[in-house]
């Protein structure tokens, strides 16, 4: 139970840039492992999370994730995009477990145990015109902690311009904002909203796409950044990875090599024209890996 707690502690320091509502931040798909956070100009079945607008330029389809955690903690999502006229539509349910905790008296007398788990439900419209798409998601995330619970309606926003004469795609979004309609004590908590600006760079010469976020948090008033790559590889293979600003507060003199490969991601992809499969990990320097798989069904 002292491993557990000491990975939680570490996963929500280090993964979660928020202090409250965890898993409005959390991990649930092999994009956002592997890119370590989540490429917010690249259209992917994270964008109504991250930037709807990316939404608009997904084909029909379905995926799944599956997400593990050191301590048994894990996470698990489920997309459907869909094609409606001028608009898409993304429906997306996602669920984070901590576990299961021993549960105490005040005399430190055991009595039982109790669990905590994130649901989240949203709902994402994106439409595209010309070279610029709009989106906006909105959902029910309800927190559970024992016998305790917390809930909030939960939107985000966005905008892509496409540079397609440079190949450079441009976005901004307003992600976590909304209201709570439940909470689990008198302290009024704040939502983990955000403001997030992203690039992404398709190069010329090479079948490589750089992508980079800066993202503003107006609770904590900080500042967090990411840098990734995609790349395409041969025999219908994908290779993405990515790097983010808590690798300078994770390193340590201890291990020289963890530090410095800390708070960054991998994953590989294979794809044909109907079905995709992806592994990807994550680490997080001292603290261990995250690691998952993602499958995929173009309709």
């Amino acid at each position: 139970m002292i491993k557990k707690s000491i990975f939680l502690s570490v996963i929500l320091n280090f993964c979660f840039s928020q202090t409250t509502f965890f898993g409005l931040d959390g991990w649930y798909s092999i994009n956002s492992i592997a890119t370590a956070g989540g490429a917010g100009a690249v259209s992917n079945t994270d964008s109504d999370i991250l930037n709807p607008a990316g939404l608009a330029t997904l084909k029909e389809q379905v995926q799944f994730n599956i997400i593990k955690y050191p301590a048994n903690i894990s996470a698990q999502s489920a997309m459907y995009v869909k094609q409606l006229s001028n608009t898409n539509l993304g429906l997306a349910l996602r669920h984070l477990s901590y576990g299961e905790f021993i549960s105490a008296d005040e005399d430190g007398v055991e009595n039982g145990t109790y669990s905590a788990n994130d649901t989240w439900l949203s709902v994402g419209m994106s439409k595209a015109k010309e070279n610029v798409s709009l989106g906006v998601t909105g959902g029910v995330f309800i927190s559970n902690l024992g016998s305790y619970r917390a809930a909030a309606i939960v939107f985000s926003s966005g905008m892509i311009y496409d540079y397609s004469k440079n190949n450079i795609q441009v976005g901004i979004s307003l992600s976590n904002f909304g209201v709570f309609f439940a909470r689990y004590a008198e302290h009024r908590e704040k939502l983990p909203t955000k403001i997030i600006l992203s690039i992404n760079k398709g190069l010329m010469h090479l079948p490589l796409d750089l992508n980079a976020d800066v993202e503003y948090s107006t609770p904590n008033k900080t500042t967090h950044w990411r840098f990734g790559g995609i790349f395409e590889l041969p025999y219908n293979l994908q290779l993405s990875a990515g790097i983010n600003s808590n690798n300078f507060a994770q390193r340590t003199d201890s291990n020289l090599a963890k530090s410095l490969l800390g708070s960054s991601g991998i994953g590989i992809a294979y794809m044909n024209n109907k079905y995709s499969i992806e592994l990807g990990g994550y680490s997080y320097g001292i603290g261990g890996w995250i690691y998952g798989t993602g499958f995929n069904i173009k309709l």
